[in-house]
């Protein structure tokens, strides 16, 4: 999914600053998010919180996770006409980058592809 997109819908991040998850990081998981239902909010051992996919979680119990690859929960605020590269899907959302070099999460039905 690597490539060019417009914004055809505004994103606001959730957040400020989103947190940064390391490979092989304990995590507690608590709830699934009721609209992307493959994102859980997890916390970490300092007591910071996000929504990470589930797929990135090596989960051995209902509430005990380790992460299986670096992750930013970090979330890119973008309005309609806007031009992003994005770069990596997961679970309904996908990293972009826009024109001021920001980076952060989009979901992905608020894009396409920019030759369409």
């Amino acid at each position: 999914m690597d490539g060019e997109y417009r914004v055809i819908r505004e994103h606001n991040r959730s957040y400020d600053e989103g947190v940064r998850f390391r490979c092989g990081e304990p995590v507690e998981v608590g709830r699934r998010d009721t609209r992307w239902s493959s994102w859980l909010w997890c916390t970490t051992t300092s007591g910071t919180g996000a929504w990470v996919p589930e797929q990135l979680l090596k989960i051995s119990d209902q509430t005990k996770a380790v992460v299986t690859t670096d992750y930013h929960s970090r979330e890119l605020t973008v309005k309609p006409g806007d031009l992003v590269t994005g770069t990596q899907v997961l679970a309904g959302w996908i990293w972009c980058r826009n024109a001021h070099n920001d980076e952060g999460w989009v979901p992905l039905e608020n894009l396409r592809p920019a030759g369409n």
